[in-house]
């Protein structure tokens, strides 16, 4: 079978499941699994699905975003690992920016460095870094419902008057180009942070890498990306432009 007529068949099975193992592709194609990995890494690149292991999904609506309990069950091990990468990047006496989610939340528990001091828009975090006898900064605003997030003119101001060494943040697109949220409020306030931070690193697990939300964040220029290690097209090309940590 070509593969122009196979590609077709693939993205005909998304549409209609949402979602096709390998398994399945290699019985309705008739193909070896090889063939099908190649088929399926080349339709991602073209941004028209996302890979997952074992299989494919269909891509997800622009405006479409996990409630913070929804997240945190997806990809936990994925998630783990990011986090306790991204806690060797921080020194003593550093100030850093922890962005709302669970993700960034996960971090909090390696935070032992001497004289640290974190900034955060998300009430939860702020409470958990409490607990753990750390020096606090809270960013105040409208919380946003779904993920924790103080959003709006508030934490705007507030982010724009702040200097952090390092931010760390969550992001749904990661693409070769750019980083993208759903909301237009809170892309606002990452822009903000990653402009007043010296380095900033997004913490995104797979499942967000190659994905294109509503709102452009920020060029991946300069920002560092903590994420899991991949032979894929779209890695390698966003490593042309960012500083990718692998894990």
């Amino acid at each position: 079978m070509l593969k122009t007529k196979r590609k077709q068949l693939i993205l005909e099975k998304i549409s209609q499941d949402n979602f096709v193992t390998l398994d399945d592709l290699m019985c309705l194609l008739d193909s070896s699994e090889s063939t099908i990995r190649r088929d399926l890494d080349e339709l991602e690149a073209e941004g028209k699905l996302h890979r997952v292991h074992g299989g494919a999904e269909r891509l997800p609506a622009l405006m479409s975003e996990l409630s913070n309990s929804e997240k945190s069950v997806k990809n936990s091990h994925d998630k783990q690992q990011i986090a306790q990468k991204a806690a060797q990047l921080v020194h003593d006496n550093d100030v850093i920016f922890l962005d709302a989610g669970t993700t960034t939340e996960l971090l909090i528990p390696y935070l032992q460095q001497a004289n640290l001091t974190v900034v955060t828009n998300s009430i939860h975090h702020a409470a958990r870094l409490v607990d753990q006898k750390i020096k606090t900064i809270i960013i105040g605003g409208h919380v946003k419902e779904t993920t924790d997030a103080s959003i709006g003119s508030v934490a705007l101001q507030q982010i724009q008057q702040l200097n952090f060494d390092k931010a760390f943040i969550g992001m749904n697109g990661v693409t070769e180009q750019f980083l993208s949220t759903p909301d237009m409020e809170e892309a606002v306030v990452k822009s903000a942070v990653i402009k007043n931070a010296t380095q900033t690193y997004v913490l995104a697990d797979r499942s967000k890498i190659n994905q294109v939300s509503f709102v452009k964040v920020s060029p991946i220029d300069n920002i560092g990306i903590i994420t899991q290690a991949s032979a894929g097209m779209v890695l390698k090309k966003i490593k042309e432009k960012a500083k990718v940590i692998e894990v």
